[in-house]
């Protein structure tokens, strides 16, 4: 049987105070850095309690809207008129010698 100290066992996670991420111990004591946002701290003496309201959790959010019937397709529009023609121009004479 191995000997365990009793602060293992009771020692929680602990959310950082910079980033809201849970830092958990390791072997029971926690780093002296946040892991993730690299916040130094003293997470030892980190009371939880005194800093509750810091991080504000997200608010939920709303229903969803109901759905709606798809819109209708339109029928295509007519076709453009063509340009008028263009008569050719006149011949031009030879010129004489």
């Amino acid at each position: 049987m191995c000997f365990r100290p009793a602060e293992m066992d009771t020692a929680q996670p602990i959310n950082c105070p910079n980033c809201g991420k849970k830092i958990r111990p390791t072997n029971g004591v926690f780093p002296s850095k946040c892991p993730f946002c690299k916040y130094e701290a003293d997470f030892e003496d980190f009371d939880p309690e005194d800093d509750a309201g810091a991080i504000a959790s997200p608010a939920a959010p709303g229903a969803p809207a109901a759905p709606t019937a798809p819109a209708a397709i339109a029928a295509p529009a007519a076709p453009a008129m063509p340009p008028k023609p263009v008569a050719p121009p006149a011949p031009v004479a030879p010129p004489k010698a």
